[in-house]
């Protein structure tokens, strides 16, 4: 791709003046639901700029790292063939050192939840995206619903730093079964990718328990027992606040059912939003 950016120096020059970007971050491997966020961008600004960073800021293990997909070549050809004036910003390792680490504080909420399991990992998350944010200077950044509390996280870190990018929130995709789509599904085999769908189907039946009894504890512990017998190691299911992912009061109407789980050693996580009449 001629659009294709490797360093700093060729981002500046392509974007200097530029006041209306619509950026989309990536790690790469992309599916159908980065091209959604793309086709969102394009809807929004005709400057658009996606980028491809494999973060090492954000694994918490060097082999979860190298095991996950690496596929530039295919990303790029579907990025053409999606949004074929969009500039493609693919820098190395030598990002994470281009601005001092942020002073902004990250909330208690990044360590809860995912961040229980996954010391550190949003504080790669939120440097990263402080780096990109302050380079890019984007109108819009679009981030996808699946990584419901990175979200939560990256909109208040924007709202603090970054007053005037608009986050902009896109609904997950999901495949045929309901799983929902995720680069770390390329990790799984074709029996667990078939089975995986039930995080998902277990979010469902916890939603519909959850309306009928208001103790929730009682539920979780219940969907919990079922996917750990079907061979699921779970890390946490939750109901929490849409807005802020606190845990809910009891006159809260717009809640999130979240849930993190490993099958055969790989982790997926999946939510779904609901409201309490």
């Amino acid at each position: 791709m001629n659009n294709c950016l490797n360093s700093v120096e060729e981002l500046r020059n392509v974007i200097n003046g530029v006041h209306d970007i619509a950026f989309v971050p990536t790690m790469g491997n992309l599916h159908k639901g980065h091209l959604t966020l793309v086709e969102k961008a394009q809807s929004l600004s005709k400057n658009v700029v996606v980028s491809i960073f494999i973060n090492p800021e954000q694994f918490n293990s060097k082999q979860d790292f190298n095991r996950y997909p690496k596929t530039l070549a295919n990303d790029k050809f579907l990025l053409k063939k999606t949004c074929p004036k969009c500039w493609v910003y693919t820098p190395n390792d030598s990002i994470l050192s281009y601005k001092s680490p942020p002073s902004y504080l990250l909330p208690n909420l990044s360590n809860d939840l995912c961040g229980k399991y996954r010391p550190g990992h949003f504080e790669g998350v939120i440097k990263i995206i402080d780096i990109l944010f302050s380079l890019i200077n984007p109108r819009y950044a679009i981030f996808g619903k699946k990584d419901y509390q990175q979200l939560i996280l990256i909109k208040d870190f924007s709202t603090k730093n970054y007053p005037k990018i608009n986050i902009i929130e896109e609904q997950t995709i999901r495949e045929s079964n309901a799983l929902a789509l995720s680069s770390r599904n390329n990790l799984l085999n074709i029996k667990d990718k078939k089975k995986a769908n039930q995080l998902y189907l277990a979010l469902n039946e916890l939603i519909k328990m959850i309306k009928l009894d208001t103790n929730h504890q009682n539920s979780i512990k219940k969907i919990t027992d079922t996917l750990t017998k079907s061979g699921w190691d779970v890390e946490y299911i939750s109901i929490r606040r849409q807005k802020d992912l606190q845990l809910p009061l009891s006159s809260t109407k717009h809640l999130v059912a979240l849930a993190a789980a490993k099958l055969n050693g790989i982790r997926l996580i999946d939510n779904i939003e609901f409201c309490i009449d």
